[in-house]
C-alpha cells in the first residue's frame, strides 16, 4: 500500500510542477500584452515599403525602406478635410516621412504613390490608420 501512495505523490508532484510552470508562462505572456485585442500600432496593415514609427493626433511618422524614392504623393479616403500631406516628397533609405492631416473620425485609408529613383518605376503603397 505504501508503494501506491508514493507513486501517487510522485505523479501529483510532477504534474503539479508542470501545471505551475504553464500558469507562470501564461501570466507572463498576459503581462506583456500578448493577449490584448487592441492594435499596438495605429495602422493595420501598415505600408509594405515604409516602417511604422509613431502616430499621434493625426500625424503619422514612417521610415522609408531600402530604396531612394522621389515624387511621393498621398491620398486619404475618406478625405480628412485637412488635406493629408507628406513631407518630404523625396527620401533616401532610412529617411523619416511625416504624414499629417489624417485625423478624421474612424479608419482612414492612406495611399502613397512614389517613384523609385534607381528604376524610374512608379509604385503604390496603402495602409489603414485607426483613429
Amino acid at each position: 500500500m505504501k508503494m501506491k501512495a508514493q507513486a501517487a505523490m510522485e505523479y501529483l508532484m510532477t504534474y503539479g510542477w508542470a501545471i505551475l510552470i504553464v500558469v507562470i508562462v501564461v501570466a507572463a505572456l498576459y503581462a506583456m500584452g500578448v493577449f490584448t485585442a487592441s492594435p499596438s500600432v495605429a495602422c493595420s496593415p501598415c505600408f509594405s515599403n515604409f516602417a511604422y514609427v509613431d502616430y499621434a493626433a493625426g500625424n503619422l511618422l514612417v521610415r522609408n525602406g531600402p530604396q531612394s524614392i522621389d515624387t511621393i504623393t498621398i491620398a486619404a479616403v475618406p478625405d480628412t478635410g485637412a488635406n493629408a500631406t507628406i513631407t518630404p516628397t523625396s527620401a533616401t533609405s532610412g529617411d523619416m516621412l511625416n504624414i499629417t492631416g489624417v485625423d478624421a473620425t474612424g479608419d482612414v485609408e492612406i495611399t502613397l504613390t512614389y517613384t523609385v529613383t534607381s528604376s524610374g518605376l512608379t509604385h503604390t503603397d496603402s495602409a489603414t490608420v485607426h483613429n
